[in-house]
């Protein structure tokens, strides 16, 4: 463990090295080393170029060799073939990690694969660590390191999250999707071919990783799957780990092959380990998405009764749909809780039509009548273990207090479905961020509950 535990300063360089940086703007070399300057990241910087002397302000050193003192993290920005050579500086240098964005390695064929097994053997007669060939790298919300989505305006708030991807394309949504949806993050890596580091090392770092509470990955191939899936089973019964495994099809196969160099594995066979191994599979962006800002929540349900408190009959009908459709249990609440809700909503609502559960309002109550809905909401949750709202209410920083008040006093989870989400983006966010999952569709709020309850269940038979 004592190795996994110098990955910290993979995540917290206090120096780094871009060998490729250059000023051309249209270049990755440039785009990456101006995004670490406007972020402010806190350690030195090294800008490596042989033909510039200064590049955006600072020094530009002819190769690695020349900079002054330790370096804790290099970027390698050059062509596959003049990456060996680097990464012999690397080693002789001492430099702790590097992270290869070039490709042309073994996704590229047999070639590529003697190539990287090349750069591999010279980077551990040096004992650096290598992350990718083939990725997009880090982002390190508190060392300001963003180079997977440098062109947006993501900010460097720190979460509970942690994400690691073989895919740039998926690891970058992930980021720009997840903050949009107010998920935050611990680190979240791009891993390319994970030549060195696999999502093996990394699901061990992360669990020890007292910020992380949610571990996510896109995978194409599991590397060391063994000891990747044995890892798992213990990590998953305190962090919920969540997967989404592509290259199941044929096509999908080769395209895994072409893209991070992976191989198929057979799908039933991997969904059945993973399952075994506490872990949540997701089948697309959307579900993985989904998942990991149900998880977010700091509690679980208990049991697979679900409340619904809705402002709309059809949200009753097809969330009650949704939840006994995945074998959810949507019970009929007690006469007397039943005739508590019928008398606090007597005279603030003009219609009421149903208190059994769903409890349905037909409307919004008047927006200075929030606290009362809140109080049936605790009515509701003393008989259920977790509750969904689908309301039209306005998701102010007061609305998004008291309902997480009301969840950290009754230790049950509480989802949202908004009415019009399009044009609740901003209140969506607040929420989902405060541990408050929130969902465009009741369906959608349904299948991501039913994951909690399974993985809660889990947790309890361990």
């Amino acid at each position: 463990m004592a190795r996994i535990k110098e990955l910290d300063r993979l995540f917290n360089p206090t120096s780094l090295a871009m060998v490729g940086a250059s000023k051309d703007e249209r270049k990755t070399g440039a785009r990456f080393l101006k995004g670490l300057i406007d972020r402010g990241f806190r350690g030195k910087l090294y800008p490596v170029n042989p033909r510039e002397t200064e590049i955006m302000g600072l020094r530009s050193y002819p190769s690695l060799l020349d900079i002054p003192g330790e370096v804790d993290l290099v970027y390698v920005i050059v062509p596959a073939s003049a990456v060996p050579q680097v990464i012999a500086e690397c080693s002789q240098k001492r430099a702790k990690f590097a992270v290869v964005h070039s490709a042309g390695f073994s996704e590229a064929g047999a070639e590529g694969k003697k190539l990287e097994e090349e750069m591999l053997k010279i980077a551990r007669e040096g004992g650096t660590r290598i992350i990718g060939p083939n990725c997009m790298g880090l982002y390190s919300p508190q060392a300001h390191i963003n180079t997977i989505t440098s062109r947006a305006s993501i900010d460097d708030e720190t979460g509970s999250v942690a994400f690691v991807g073989q895919s740039g394309w998926a690891t970058e949504n992930i980021i720009q999707m997840g903050s949009e949806r107010g998920l935050r993050f611990s680190q979240v890596v791009s891993i390319g071919n994970q030549s060195d580091l696999s999502t093996k090392d990394l699901l061990e770092y992360f669990a020890d990783d007292t910020s992380t509470r949610v571990i996510g990955f896109y995978i194409e191939g599991i590397k060391h799957g063994r000891e990747f899936l044995r890892l798992a089973r213990q990590i998953s019964k305190k962090k919920p780990i969540i997967v989404w495994k592509t290259g199941r099809t044929e096509g999908g196969a080769r395209a895994a092959a072409s893209h991070t160099g992976s191989l198929a594995v057979n799908s039933v066979v991997l969904d059945a380990a993973l399952r075994q191994n506490g872990i949540i599979s997701a089948r697309n962006l959307e579900e993985l998405m989904d998942l990991l800002a149900a998880f977010a929540s700091p509690v679980l349900p208990s049991g697979n009764r679900v409340g619904l408190l809705v402002e709309a009959g059809g949200g009753a009908v097809a969330g009650a749909d949704a939840a006994e459709a995945l074998g959810l249990e949507v019970p009929t609440l007690s006469p007397k809780n039943q005739r508590e809700l019928m008398d606090k909503l007597k005279g603030v609502i003009p219609f009421f039509s149903n208190p059994s559960n769903p409890v349905d309002l037909v409307w919004g109550p008047p927006s200075d009548s929030f606290q009362l809905v809140i109080k049936c909401m605790r009515i509701i949750l003393e008989e259920v273990d977790s509750l969904v709202r689908i309301s039209y209410a306005v998701l102010d920083d007061h609305f998004v207090k008291a309902m997480t008040d009301l969840r950290d006093e009754t230790k049950k989870p509480v989802l949202f479905v908004p009415a019009h989400p399009s044009e609740r983006r901003d209140g969506l966010e607040l929420l989902t961020k405060n541990g408050i999952p929130t969902f465009t569709i009741p369906e959608r709020a349904m299948k991501v509950l039913s994951a909690m309850i399974h993985y809660s269940n889990y947790r309890q038979q361990s």
